[in-house]
């Protein structure tokens, strides 16, 4: 019997989530089958759509998600953020795989502190996935970064000083982003933008070096196909070092 699952969010017309969940079933031999649903309101796709075994969620929904799922995993608790959403006998179990999916993106770097722009859902995942390095938060709304750098134990900082930070986590748009740094700046960090379309010729050229924000995506999606083939988060895909570079491929091949 072939298994249903699909990306939601709004928009969500340039995801390149089908194509990576796409190619991991492919590589597992699994009857399953990924699409697409602009969507702006989750309860009440859920409702329409009950042949769905399991469900990755993008901006707008991952606080939804959270309000939806009877059972969370820890990091969905600790940042009130569910991301991934897999069907239970009781109801929708919810985990949160991007903390999990920034992790992996930079183990291969080396830093001490970190700045995360931005207050949203991805922006509490960065501030959780990065405790334990001297953090640094900014974001317009003065509110929201107050109360978060209580929570998460990060220190409200000017933009500047935190565009200085060894890793820079951008949760805001990249052409927002852009419109921050300026081209003649020099900043001496690893920009990690969540917004993938970003590039070196934006806000990365103000950067030492860039990190493209799709090592993060497919890691979340590795993240939740754990899940969904039910070994759990902590347990690796078959092959999933060959199964990375598959996704690689399938990324460059598409551009």
């Amino acid at each position: 019997m072939t298994n249903h699952y699909a990306v939601l969010g709004s928009p969500i017309s340039h995801s390149k989530s089908p194509l990576i969940h796409s190619t991991i079933f492919n590589h597992l031999n699994t009857d399953a089958d990924y699409t697409s649903h602009d969507v702006i309101d989750l309860a009440g796709f859920l409702e329409s759509n009950r042949v769905l075994s399991g469900l990755s969620v993008t901006m707008p929904l991952k606080d939804q998600a959270f309000a939806i799922a009877n059972d969370l995993d820890f990091w969905a608790q600790r940042t009130e953020s569910v991301n991934t959403l897999k069907k239970t006998e009781s109801g929708w179990a919810g985990y949160n795989t991007d903390v999990f999916g920034l992790r992996q993106a930079t183990s291969h770097l080396t830093f001490q502190s970190v700045a995360v722009l931005g207050t949203g859902a991805t922006a509490r995942s960065a501030l959780a996935a990065f405790q334990g390095s001297t953090l640094m938060l900014w974001g317009r709304d003065q509110d929201s970064v107050s109360e978060l750098s209580g929570r998460f134990d990060a220190q409200n900082k000017d933009l500047e000083t935190a565009l200085s930070a060894d890793l820079v986590v951008s949760t805001i748009p990249g052409q927002a982003l852009a419109g921050l740094t300026p081209k003649d700046a020099g900043y001496p960090g690893t920009l990690c933008s969540a917004d993938y379309g970003i590039d070196a010729h934006q806000a990365g050229a103000s950067f030492k070096n860039l990190l493209s924000g799709l090592e993060m995506l497919i890691w979340q999606a590795v993240g939740q196909q754990r899940i969904f083939t039910g070994l759990g988060p902590n347990a690796p895909l078959r092959d999933e070092e060959l199964l990375i570079e598959a996704i690689k491929q399938a990324l460059d091949m598409a551009k």
